[in-house]
């Protein structure tokens, strides 16, 4: 019995690890897509680097420690923990009349417009314009 709850306390520690690595990895990829634009620094990519690689340090630490988990069904059952809390804590209603889910998402659009240099003046062309003009090709 103790194999099996300790196997579930590690995938969800694994899962919540999984969720932080995928978050970090994305924005990664949004920082280094704005990086490559100049639309966005340094700072975004380090700090989505250390977002996405601290997690994935300690699963593997935490995998090294528990002396190899098994990926029995407590373990995958606690691993689908921290995406169900994720999906629920989503679907919790806010002020605003809307889920919480929906109101991050449009957060997260409006992030990855401003890293990413959509211009809002012209209809967000995606092109680059001086800085007199709107709408015009450079």
């Amino acid at each position: 019995m103790p194999s099996a709850v300790i196997n579930f306390a590690v995938g969800v520690l694994m899962g919540g690890l999984a969720l932080s690595a995928a978050w970090g990895l994305f924005w990664l990829t949004v920082g280094a897509i704005g990086l490559w634009r100049r639309t966005c620094s340094w700072r975004v990519v380090t700090n989505s680097l250390v977002v996405g690689g601290v997690p994935l340090l300690l699963a593997w630490a935490l995998v090294s420690v528990s002396g190899g988990v098994l990926p029995n069904m407590a373990f995958v059952a606690g691993f689908l923990v921290m995406p169900f809390i994720l999906a629920g804590l989503a679907l919790r209603p806010v002020p605003g009349g809307h889920r919480a889910g929906v109101a991050m998402l449009q957060g997260i659009g409006r992030l990855i417009d401003e890293l990413l240099g959509k211009h809002h003046a012209c209809g967000g062309c995606e092109h680059e314009h001086g800085p007199d003009l709107t709408g015009g090709s450079a």
